[in-house]
């Protein structure tokens, strides 16, 4: 009986390491990640991180993608859900212009002429490349020189990897739905496309217009009571009396 419990847990451990290679927002859906009721510019992420800065500049990291990812990915006190989380103080730098002395990057791996959190990751659970790389390194990551050699290739052996030139790098991208999810040639890969040239508001926003603000949103906007809904508009919630 213990051979076959062990058999057992070893299947299933193989089942579940192979299902999540790529990663486990498969399991999060859509809406783990967008907010589709309150999807215009970048109000469609439902998740943000409003405290994080970047340690090399001390700026914000709000035209990036980063503070969506970090949303999740960083820890509790830095503003994220403790998912994961990174330390922008040691991980890959980001937010900041390449060096090209030191990397090799496209423009288009770039969001805005500067590295992102979407220059080496594609999120979206149609890629299934390990930890969501943007080049298949593997399914546990075990040739990630060709994921390096992307930005990297003076460095890596490209003679081993069976390319001549990091322009032969497959990079994988889901964001030009016109194509659909598939690997692109390096430097015709589409990484980004702002929210705000492809959605816009129909009209300017109402004052009554409530949106979460991602870290503490009030309990009513997404349980309204009804009651208080008078000509169309939300009104906040009555103050209870102060009780003797």
């Amino acid at each position: 009986m213990r051979k076959i419990k062990l058999a057992i847990v070893s299947f299933l451990s193989l089942a579940l390491g192979s299902a999540f290679a790529a990663g486990p927002h498969e399991g999060i859906t859509c809406l783990g990640c967008h907010d589709a009721h309150f999807a215009v510019a970048g109000k469609i992420f439902a998740v943000n991180n409003t405290q994080v800065k970047n340690p090399l500049t001390g700026e914000s990291l709000d035209n990036l993608a980063a503070p969506k990812c970090l949303g999740c990915h960083q820890v509790q006190e830095l503003g994220g859900a403790g998912i994961r989380p990174i330390h922008l103080h040691t991980t890959h730098p980001i937010g900041i212009k390449p060096n090209p002395k030191i990397a090799d990057v496209p423009n288009n791996l770039l969001v805005d002429g500067l590295l992102d959190c979407v220059s080496c990751h594609e999120a979206h659970p149609s890629n299934n490349n390990f930890m969501y790389l943007r080049v298949d390194t593997g399914k546990t990551g075990e040739k990630l020189q060709n994921f390096c050699a992307a930005c990297h290739s003076s460095k890596a052996d490209l003679k081993s990897m069976g390319i001549k030139d990091a322009n032969d790098l497959q990079i994988f991208s889901a964001m030009d739905q016109s194509q659909g999810a598939k690997a692109f040639s390096r430097a015709s890969a589409v990484i980004n496309n702002k929210t705000k040239d492809y959605i816009t508001p129909l009209g300017e926003n109402s004052p009554n217009d409530l949106t979460p603000n991602f870290q503490n949103p009030p309990a009513w906007v997404y349980s309204p009571d009804l009651s208080r809904v008078k000509d169309g508009s939300v009104k906040a919630p009555a103050k209870k009396p102060a009780t003797k």
